[in-house]
């Protein structure tokens, strides 16, 4: 007899697995303002870290839902945002573009550069990584994410997307075109970090 509510067997073998990871976050200062967190669903990190101050989007309802947190969570598309020019001053994507397809990367750019005001910032997180030859025929990655956050708490859980070779540039190249600058960013073996300003 099988237990109906248990969650079905994962074939790991399918899976491209990068090491655990772990990223401290900074206590993000939203100078006032709001902060939007696109793909804040899930989890809900960026809640769970400044709670009350984040408007959290996310394209499907359950995982919103699903979240814990304080902030103020809202069904939207990052490809085309329903707010006014101007409304925030952060925006952040924490281990959300894994999710969306690439040529959607400048679109989405774009919309959260018209939503910034000037002198906003942009953080971004995402696994970065190469698949090695061997493991090309698998379809989809996962990483288990341990996230410390600045009060001491932490969260852990698995991330995951369709494979493919992110890196850097990927994120890099499209936030440029539309005019953001880099402030600060921090590359590992797995795992990416950039802060942007839109000036």
């Amino acid at each position: 007899m099988t237990d109906d509510n248990a969650p079905p067997d994962i074939d790991w073998s399918q899976y491209f697995v990068l090491p655990p990871q772990e990223v401290t976050l900074p206590d993000i200062d939203p100078k006032g303002g709001w902060i939007l967190d696109v793909g804040g669903g899930g989890e809900g990190i960026i809640g769970l870290l400044k709670g009350q101050e984040v408007v959290a989007i996310d394209m499907r309802k359950d995982e919103l839902e699903e979240t814990t947190n304080d902030a103020l969570k809202v069904v939207m598309d990052a490809r085309e945002l329903k707010f006014i020019d101007e409304s925030f001053t952060v925006a952040t994507v924490y281990f959300t573009f894994m999710y969306m397809p690439e040529d959607d990367f400048e679109a989405i750019f774009k919309e959260i550069w018209r939503v910034l005001k000037p002198g906003g910032e942009l953080f971004i997180w995402d696994a970065i990584f190469e698949v090695p030859p061997e493991e090309r025929e698998k379809k989809r990655f996962v990483v288990i994410l341990k996230t410390l956050f600045p009060d001491g708490s932490e969260n852990q859980t698995g991330y995951g997307g369709i494979v493919r070779d992110p890196q850097p540039d990927m994120f890099l190249r499209p936030a440029q075109k539309v005019g953001f600058k880099i402030l600060d960013q921090k590359v590992d073996d797995f795992q990416f970090y950039v802060r942007l300003g839109k000036p």
